[in-house]
């Protein structure tokens, strides 16, 4: 027994829109984010990820613009030193 979809033609996709590429962050204007992301991470709740979002920027340049400014990475489990002291 066929299906349907085993004997249907393939069907044109139609051409693919234009890709649309960002311009780089260069100069000034990645000084000026690259300290709002620094300032954004150290909320205590902040992570790459969210950041990245915030600043419609991809993960990896979020956490490259953060070693840039100097900023020490959490690891990914927080702030484990809060959670240590609590428990004893």
């Amino acid at each position: 027994m066929t299906t349907d979809q085993e004997t249907a033609a393939p069907q044109p996709r139609g051409p693919r829109p234009p890709q649309v590429r960002r311009p780089r962050l260069r100069g000034e204007e990645r000084d000026q984010v690259r300290a709002d992301v620094a300032k954004g991470y150290k909320k205590p709740k902040a992570s790459i990820r969210s950041l990245a979002a915030d600043f419609d920027l991809s993960f990896g340049l979020t956490r490259t613009l953060l070693q840039e400014a100097g900023v020490t990475l959490r690891g990914r489990r927080g702030d484990r030193d809060n959670r240590t002291a609590d428990a004893k």
